[in-house]
């Protein structure tokens, strides 16, 4: 089983939407894949067209037992989700208190060895109890970053967390890349910092996801961008990220 955590801690990077589709794409290439939204906004079940559920809380607070059934079918094949919710913000307060809380996402994890061969988490655009518990349960980390000023400084502030939680920790997450969104080919701001970018982390900088209204169509549909009618520019582009997280 692979672990990946999609973090930035800046908001409107487009992190939801890249879990969402790169975790459907997985699911449609034969990949048994669990996502997991740890953002109390809930824009997982949202993106899927699912009702709102609180599986995050159930899963961790209410049952010893539900760790081995929380997770619920999206209605795609092969995918499953552990949805969020409002009540997240009361998880973060229970788990503030308990020893080894930086390891509650790896421990209930330990259920679904054998069950899933991927698990993406979706995690909040700051630093919290679960980034941290996500970092430690992940293998890699995926830094989606719109590609203005102030979400690229957000690229830096999410590696600082990684290897602050490293030092701190008994954590092997590695960084596996920095997915820049919202590619914009005529204008000069996306260029360049595609190319600040590029000069700072160099292969680790995957090719961009361009901008692309089709995202905010099959977001309004509760849809993936493999699931809409035609295909599309962001849906191709995501379709190559796949390829470098599944090979």
């Amino acid at each position: 089983m692979s672990i990946i955590t999609f973090a930035n801690q800046k908001g409107g990077v487009a992190k939801t939407t890249s879990a969402v589709n790169v975790a459907h794409g997985a699911a449609l290439r034969g990949y048994k894949t669990l996502l997991i939204d740890l953002d109390s906004q809930g824009n997982v079940a949202d993106s899927l067209g699912l009702p709102e559920g609180s599986d995050l809380y159930r899963w961790l607070v209410d049952d010893e037992e539900y760790f081995q059934n929380c997770s619920m079918p999206s209605g795609r094949d092969r995918l499953d989700v552990i949805r969020s919710s409002k009540k997240t913000e009361k998880l973060k307060e229970i788990l503030s208190s308990r020893n080894f809380r930086e390891r509650i996402l790896s421990i209930g994890l330990t259920d679904y060895e054998e069950i899933y061969d991927l698990v993406i988490f979706d995690c909040p655009p700051s630093v919290d109890i679960f980034q941290v518990a996500a970092l430690v349960a992940s293998d890699y980390l995926v830094v989606p970053t719109k590609l203005d000023q102030f979400a690229v400084k957000g690229v830096i502030e999410i590696i600082r967390s990684l290897d602050a939680v490293m030092r701190g920790t008994e954590c092997h997450c590695k960084l596996a890349g920095i997915l820049p969104t919202f590619f914009d080919r005529v204008t000069t701001e996306s260029h360049q910092q595609l190319e600040n970018l590029v000069a700072e982390y160099g292969n680790l900088v995957w090719p961009p996801i361009p901008v692309d209204n089709t995202c905010r169509v099959a977001n309004r549909k509760g849809k993936t961008l493999f699931e809409m009618q035609t295909p599309s520019k962001a849906g191709l582009a995501y379709a190559e990220i796949i390829d470098r997280i599944v090979r």
